[in-house]
């Protein structure tokens, strides 16, 4: 349903319900009757269409949302976070969510988004990509493991020890670094570092609360090991709908 703007004032069926009511006799509206008519007829009608134009948005913000994301992004707090905020906000939505580590045909494949590491080349150049988050990481380990093994002063002392990392990190270290766990199970690694079975090669968010509460210390704390960027990709800005756009938006408000 559609108006091209405000019509004139239906003066005459006023007039006929007038003489239904009162049983054939006519009122005229004076002139400044007619004008708070046509006040208050212009009143109802933007109220109309802001009523239309809710019932079309409402309208958009269903269907489906796919999206492709690596499994240590997909277990992390801040990814849940996100999808709990838009459940809540779009609950019409429906979302489909899959454990991606590599870029895929996002249009080909049928996704909307795909959130990944900027290691990670991107297969279509076209794709608009959004840098979303630079984070580092840190080498972890706990108290107890550190005084019962070698001591890690270099880099080159890593290979004494047991290394746990995932599979972008793992990029990070020299390739005679033996790694004894590559997994992208974020979790674990934190796990078995806090029961003193390794090294983990975590973010920096990751084990911030771990660190702060000093069951883990860092491990070689004054070598930087270059940072990684997370990359929203999608593959236009002009086609968007607005559940995806909205699902986009949220992501840029949380992670920057």
């Amino acid at each position: 349903m559609g108006f091209d703007g405000p019509q004139q004032p239906p003066y005459h069926g006023w007039q006929r319900h007038s003489e239904t009511l009162f049983q054939g006799r006519t009122i005229e509206l004076t002139e400044s009757g007619k004008h708070l008519y046509e006040l208050i007829y212009q009143q109802f009608y933007h109220v109309e269409q802001s009523l239309i134009a809710m019932e079309e948005s409402k309208q958009e913000f269903t269907g489906t949302v796919r999206i492709a994301i690596p499994s240590a992004l997909m277990l992390s707090d801040i990814f849940k976070s996100i999808v709990i905020e838009y459940s809540i906000e779009f609950p019409n939505v429906r979302i489909e969510i899959e454990n991606h580590h590599e870029s895929i045909d996002l249009k080909r494949q049928g996704f909307d988004l795909q959130v990944l590491p900027d290691a990670v080349g991107v297969t279509d150049d076209s794709y608009v990509q959004f840098s979303l988050l630079h984070y580092g990481s840190n080498l972890v380990a706990s108290p107890g493991y550190l005084e019962s093994h070698p001591p890690c002063e270099t880099v080159n002392d890593l290979r004494s020890h047991r290394i746990f990392t995932n599979r972008y990190n793992a990029d990070l270290l020299s390739e005679d670094i033996p790694v004894r766990l590559k997994t992208d199970d974020l979790n674990l690694m934190h796990e078995l570092a806090l029961k003193g079975q390794g090294i983990a090669f975590l973010p920096q968010t990751h084990s911030k609360k771990s660190l702060d509460s000093g069951e883990l210390v860092k491990v070689l704390p004054s070598y930087k090991f270059p940072r990684l960027s997370l990359t929203l990709i999608y593959p236009s800005a002009k086609a968007l709908s607005k559940k995806t756009r909205a699902f986009i938006d949220l992501f840029k408000n949380k992670l920057n």
